[in-house]
């Protein structure tokens, strides 16, 4: 996931926008990997967004008070209508 995330924001793009529905736990190191990347989209002066996070992923990132750093969605369908 680190490598896909870093060709995809290596192409400096305006938006991100990860699709975690299908994502049914992430770990320290998963959190470890979307930080980074979105550090490094929004240094590159991208917006990184997590869409579709599961009850126990969000839950996690809740707990991680995470919700308040990531631009989360109910579905990339929300993330690619938000301005």
């Amino acid at each position: 996931m680190r490598a896909t995330l870093r060709e995809l924001i290596d192409k400096r793009p305006k938006r991100l926008i990860v699709d975690m529905s299908r994502v049914p736990y992430v770990d320290s190191s998963g959190l470890a990997v979307l930080i980074g990347a979105m550090q490094s989209l929004e240094h590159e002066g991208g917006v990184f967004m997590l869409a579709g996070a599961q009850e126990t992923v969000r839950t996690i990132l809740e707990s991680a008070r995470l919700d308040q750093y990531f631009q989360l969605f109910p579905d990339v369908d929300a993330a690619v209508a938000a301005r």
